[in-house]
């Protein structure tokens, strides 16, 4: 066995990050007629951030690190259902040493998902809870009814992704041994010594840096400038 780098340290930070931001947010959101003006300024706050965060994921998955690229785990209908057969089985037969094939349909549906949650927030506008989104000025009370309609129910849709996310830890782990949590807290894999060639490339600290101030440029214009 060898050790090799598998997520650079922008993307680690990136998910870790978001896990935080996500339960924030969920718990000023559910719990916002409870926690009152905590929520009002907490809620819009974490979501700017999840925000930043989003955009920052979506331009490091063109300039990151070879496995935090898109184009090295979006795979097509037969790459996934051919995994997905192996899985079952005793053990896939191919190393996958970043996302395997349902492993990045499941990224990807999480960040839409996401992406959906913060989108439809800036729309919103809440006086009683005192809470009002950058861009509904823009919407009728019409829009903004349906937009906190999907608000509430895409909530909902991102707990299942995420109890299903959960649950695909648990499987790899219990099932397979195969620890998918370890590589994400120092962004090592260890992996037979025939595949030291799938060691992940780039994603430097300094890159990921600029990447997230210019998220945060982006989003700083959106609430302060639109």
């Amino acid at each position: 066995m060898t050790t090799i780098r598998v997520w650079d340290l922008p993307l680690r930070l990136f998910h870790w990050l978001l896990v935080l931001l996500v339960l924030t947010s969920a718990i000023t959101g559910q719990f916002s007629a409870d926690l009152g003006p905590w929520a009002a300024r907490w809620h819009p706050l974490s979501g700017y951030a999840i925000l930043s965060l989003l955009i920052f994921r979506l331009l490091w998955g063109f300039v990151g690190g070879s496995h935090a690229r898109f184009a090295s785990f979006i795979r097509g209908p037969r790459a996934v259902i051919a995994y997905a057969q192996e899985i079952l089985g005793r053990r896939p037969a191919r190393l996958h040493a970043g996302h395997n094939p349902l492993g990045g349909w499941s990224v990807l549906s999480m960040l839409g998902s996401l992406c959906l949650q913060v989108g439809c927030g800036l729309f919103l506008a809440d006086e009683d809870l005192g809470i009002e989104g950058p861009l509904a000025k823009y919407v009728s009370g019409q829009t903004g009814d349906l937009l906190a309609t999907i608000h509430q129910f895409n909530f909902y849709l991102l707990l299942a992704l995420i109890a299903s996310h959960l649950a695909a830890i648990a499987f790899y782990w219990l099932a397979k041994g195969d620890n998918l949590v370890k590589p994400m807290l120092n962004g090592n894999k260890e992996v037979a010594a025939e595949h030291a060639d799938a060691a992940g490339r780039g994603g430097h600290w300094a890159a990921g840096l600029l990447v997230l101030l210019l998220a945060v440029g982006v989003v700083w214009l959106i609430v302060n400038r639109l």
